[in-house]
């Protein structure tokens, strides 16, 4: 009889354990979409902020690679990374943040039209452009 009790309390325990596992992934996949970085190309043109736009640095990449603002908008790097990146421009001096650690970010604001292509001078097959309008 103890036996029985015994099975069916560990039984018990392992289905609430589960049914806790999945609650918990629902959390946070429900925090995921309430991230605060633009991650798809549905949400570029539709800032987090008024006028402010985010671009992650994840996986060796800008996400998004491109993004369309307008003059006085202003645009936060963030990397996600583990290794450090840089947002460089082309040409020109427009873009040039410091080596960026994980966690650390860099904001410019844009004052004139044109298309900004920058890259990460640390991996320079990361490129993407700012497009202001």
């Amino acid at each position: 009889m103890r036996a029985k009790t015994l099975i069916i309390a560990v039984s018990l325990l392992i289905v609430i354990i589960a049914i806790s596992g999945c609650t918990q992934n629902q959390q946070i996949n429900s925090n995921q979409k309430e991230s605060p970085y633009i991650t798809d190309t549905q949400t570029i043109n539709q800032p987090k902020t008024e006028g402010t736009y985010n671009v992650e640095i994840s996986n060796f990449a800008f996400n998004p690679s491109e993004v369309k603002i307008k003059i006085g908008d202003t645009v936060t790097w963030i990397n996600e990374d583990s290794a450090p990146h840089t947002v460089t421009s082309d040409s020109g001096n427009e873009l040039n943040s410091p080596q960026l650690s994980n966690g650390q970010n860099y904001s410019r604001t844009f004052s004139n039209t044109g298309t900004f292509n920058y890259y990460c001078s640390v991996h320079p097959s990361m490129k993407a452009t700012i497009i202001v309008e």
